[in-house]
């Protein structure tokens, strides 16, 4: 155990850099366009519309539904398809790199210096699809978290000239 933490931390600085090389598919020594493309799709694709659909929330309602479904529908986007599939590649594709030393390959017990008994021989895809499933589940609950939340904000009341529906049933 003592030694996978000393190549952890060992192998830190390879990630680091496989990480920025990630971002640049073309391979051209700009590792910095994969994060300058994450603030453009976040800032005016996201974050902007939204902020767009709050303030003319109540004076254009048109324009702010039309930037709180495109806002909305960028974040979604990215939390359930970018993200998860960027972890998926990064880990199949930094493997070797990744197996072993950041994330354990194998997990067992030896048992004595000639037995070891495996309890998962496969540990690097465990916990890789583990967090996958994480992030999934954890899109899952932001997303109805912040349905709810905007649910909350709607109006309760009739709007104006509208008149409450007889309660049918039976008499």
């Amino acid at each position: 155990m003592g030694q996978w933490f000393a190549e952890f931390f060992s192998a830190l600085p390879d990630v680091a850099r496989a990480l920025y090389q990630f971002g640049d598919p073309g391979d051209l020594g700009r590792g910095w366009i994969g994060g300058a493309v994450f603030l453009l799709w976040i800032g005016p694709l996201g974050i902007l519309p939204l902020y767009i659909a709050k303030i003319t929330y109540g004076k254009r309602e048109w324009v702010s539904a039309t930037m709180g479904v495109m806002g909305a529908s960028s974040l979604l986007w990215w939390v359930h398809g970018v993200l998860p599939h960027a972890w998926i590649q990064f880990t199949e594709s930094n493997q070797p790199l990744l197996e072993g030393t950041i994330i354990p390959a194998s997990f067992g017990i030896d048992v004595s210096e000639d037995y070891r008994l495996d309890i998962a021989s496969n540990l690097y895809s465990v916990i890789t699809e583990s967090v996958l499933a994480g992030l999934m589940i954890g899109g899952i609950v932001v997303t109805l978290w912040a349905a709810l939340r905007m649910q909350r904000g709607l109006p309760k009341t009739l709007a104006s000239g509208e008149s409450k529906p007889d309660a049918g049933g039976y008499k």
